[in-house]
């Protein structure tokens, strides 16, 4: 295997992380690592597109993990899932078996698929405070992202998304969509929505944003369309403003400390701790500035807000206030304080995980907790509007100019030499219309 030409197609074909951030894929190959993580956890309540990957693409999985264990030199390669979907195990055994590949059962608990907690639970380690997988020996990647690499070094591209469409819609899906898809042609698919006025929760409903517009686009790191309506008490936790999330805890918070009690990075030994972070709403000045440190690692999984708080207040909105702060001050825990605030890991901390029944009934999500099975649907798209910024890194490069003809595949937006990007591609056959900051606007050639 030529290691760069290998590392070259995974960029040019478009990989990024596909249920996170985007983090360029090519670029956590590069470095020998020891281990190889697929992460199939599926983390967040009500989704299964990463059930239905792991069904429909097992071969491409397990192709593309055998490619990433070549590229790092891996020792070891794990495919995690929950146990909600141990007959996915069951299904895997005997090729994992005969590539030595290792699968590990989570239990179904929020947030199982945070990669500090993965590494933790299979091998042993602890992710340094604000580090990345790599700095032990490590690469996790979402099991998406992995047939992805399978079908870019096999010459196809990153054009299509696996998405599920579930929540206030007549006929909850998981299907494959055209990267530039719009919200509503998704939630169309899905029978369209039973709310009057819906709103749409974007990747989660733990970690996911609040769009009200369904023109915009589905993305390569967007898994999960939850659609609710606008009354939701979801939605109005979620789109609270700051000023009132920060007068509200000004004046409630009593120091309970459940939120840190409860957090999935404290009870692994990590410096952070909500309640005290909560103080500096009553602080000014260097006070507020030190309290602010204990947010520096705070992962935003929306436990203590959503769940934790018996007062029904956004410690995690604080947390990352206060982070924002830091980054204006430039201040950081210097290396003799991690040394002493990064301690074990709490000896009960099993027992505090939050199991998913349990934060869907919290969240009031019971009445859409509906299985969204995989369904094939021939979108016949109008038009598709391909980002060139959902990535970690630089933009692509726009390569097409307006009133250009384009097939499906075809490279319209390219990774700049010497940075951190990726390229993107069209996902339809058709005409560039317009680009903007939004993206590349393509209508389809039947329209």
């Amino acid at each position: 295997m030529n290691k760069q030409l290998i590392l070259k197609k995974i960029r040019d074909g478009g990989v990024i992380g596909a249920g996170g951030a985007g983090f360029p894929t090519y670029k956590k190959l590069e470095t020998p690592v020891n281990h190889i993580i697929a992460n199939g956890a599926e983390c967040e309540p009500l989704l299964y597109k990463d059930r239905e990957v792991m069904i429909r693409d097992q071969e491409f999985l397990f192709q593309g993990l055998s490619i990433m264990k070549e590229l790092t030199g891996a020792q070891t390669v794990t495919i995690a899932v929950k146990r909600k979907n141990k007959d996915i195990l069951d299904l895997y055994k005997r090729t994992a078996n005969k590539l030595a590949f290792n699968l590990f059962m989570l239990e179904n608990v929020y947030p199982a698929g945070d990669e500090y907690i993965l590494v933790y639970e299979i091998i042993g380690r602890r992710i340094p405070p604000g580090g990345i997988p790599l700095q032990v020996g490590a690469v996790v990647d979402n099991v998406e992202t992995i047939i992805n690499i399978a079908r870019a070094v096999n010459g196809h591209p990153v054009t299509d998304k696996y998405v599920t469409v579930t929540g206030a819609v007549k006929k909850p899906l998981t299907a494959v969509v055209p990267v530039g898809t719009s919200f509503h042609d998704c939630i169309e698919a899905a029978g369209g929505s039973t709310a009057d006025d819906p709103t749409v929760l974007t990747g989660g409903v733990m970690m996911g944003g609040v769009q009200t517009d369904l023109s915009l686009p589905v993305t390569k790191t967007i898994g999960g369309l939850i659609v609710l309506p606008s009354d939701h008490y979801l939605v109005g936790r979620k789109t609270a403003s700051k000023e009132t999330y920060r007068r509200i805890g000004h004046g409630q918070c009593d120091q309970c400390s459940i939120c840190t009690e409860l957090c999935p990075r404290y009870l692994l030994g990590y410096p952070i701790q909500p309640h005290l972070v909560m103080r500096t709403l009553l602080m000014t000045g260097e006070a507020k500035n030190r309290h602010s440190l204990w947010a520096q690692y705070c992962c935003e999984c929306n436990i203590c807000s959503l769940f934790a708080c018996p007062e029904g207040l956004d410690p995690k909105n604080i947390c990352s206030d206060a982070k924002q702060l830091l980054q204006e001050i430039k201040q950081v825990r210097q290396p003799d304080e991690l040394a002493g605030f990064f301690t074990e890991v709490h000896p009960i901390r099993k027992g505090r995980e939050v199991p998913i029944e349990m934060l869907t009934q919290r969240l009031g999500l019971n009445a859409f907790e509906k299985k969204a099975a995989f369904a094939k649907v021939d979108f016949n798209l109008q038009r598709a509007v391909i980002p060139l910024d959902t990535h970690i890194g630089a933009p692509a490069l726009v390569n097409v100019a307006v009133g250009d003809t384009v097939k499906r595949g075809d490279l319209i937006g390219i990774a700049p030499d010497g940075q951190l990007g990726c390229s993107v591609h069209a996902s339809i056959d058709g005409k560039v219309t317009t680009i903007d900051h939004i993206g590349i606007h393509i209508r389809a050639s039947n329209f």
